[in-house]
């Protein structure tokens, strides 16, 4: 490794992880004569403003330690520029590093990080914002704003599924118009979500064949259906088995807009993002990611 690195710290990460991740990697890189020096965040918004001033002042690598909102906000600094992402992985769901192939174990993110090998990814985007892994509205936003307002007392899958129960007794549907490669679309769904991977939510598989390489986006969208249905549907998601349903289509595109008669917020990597009126598009090679060497 050449260069200054920055590792970026979500102290609240996987239970109060973040803190022992970091300094557990700090060590494995001093052990191999690379320093590192570790920045803790204590609000929201702030490993955004950190990573921006690292690539300001000429840091060559800014590691995100902690989960896919961590990333999010680091993404958002780095994106366009010539500073790499690393991603230490100690969150609820980290779906960006399942995605680009980085484990869980402190020991083997750092073995990663020191071999250095870079590559380009995409990611998408939302009118003028930045997102890891998928964008969603409807159903899943409203269950990511539960979880995201502190309203879920659980952690990782299971509070996802305590908000998705909570949410089905009282959610109706959201009446979208869609318009991309693939035509325009009127329907009142159930939720619509656009992937530049194929998880969110720690693993669940909603657009199963969206990659971060193929410069486009995959949308998934569901219509509105009965709670009973969806609880059914459900544990397909897990493998991706949820897309022959008849009542759930699939597209491909490279940019999509949405549109709602009444405002409706939109969720990406489990943070807000925005709301509609929204453009949503890819940005191919956008990320410059430490990555695993498929050649190793």
């Amino acid at each position: 490794m050449t260069g200054k690195t920055l590792i970026v710290a979500n102290p609240k990460s996987g239970c109060g992880r973040g803190v022992t991740y970091a300094e557990r990697v700090r060590e494995l890189l001093a052990a191999n004569q690379v320093s590192a020096e570790i920045r803790h965040t204590s609000t929201r918004g702030e490993a955004e403003t950190i990573a921006a001033e690292a690539v300001r002042t000429g840091y060559s690598c800014v590691a995100a330690c902690g989960g896919d909102g961590t990333v999010h906000e680091v993404v958002n600094a780095l994106a366009g520029t010539d500073v790499n992402l690393c991603i230490l992985p100690c969150g609820r769901g980290n779906d960006f590093a399942r995605a680009i192939g980085i484990p869980a174990s402190p020991e083997k993110a750092a073995s990663i990080l020191l071999q250095s090998h870079v590559r380009p990814f995409d990611l998408g985007k939302v009118n003028n914002r930045y997102f890891a892994t998928v964008v969603t509205l409807g159903f899943d936003s409203e269950v990511a704003r539960l979880v995201y307002d502190g309203e879920v007392p659980l952690k990782g899958m299971a509070a996802y599924l305590w908000g998705l129960a909570r949410m089905l007794r009282i959610y109706r549907g959201v009446d979208l118009r869609m318009s991309g490669d693939f035509g325009t679309i009127n329907q009142t769904v159930l939720l619509a979500a656009t992937g530049n991977t194929s998880t969110y939510g720690g693993g669940i598989k909603i657009v199963p064949n969206a990659s971060p390489t193929d410069g486009e986006l995959d949308v998934c969208l569901v219509r509105m259906m009965s709670p009973s249905r969806v609880l059914r549907i459900f544990p397909r998601v897990y493998w991706g088995g949820h897309l022959n349903h008849p009542s759930i289509f699939s597209y491909r595109t490279g940019s999509l807009k949405m549109e709602t008669e009444q405002p409706v917020v939109l969720f990406a990597d489990g943070e807000p993002i925005g709301e509609t009126p929204a453009e949503i598009r890819s940005a191919p090679g956008a990320l410059r990611v430490v990555c695993p060497d498929p050649a190793a």
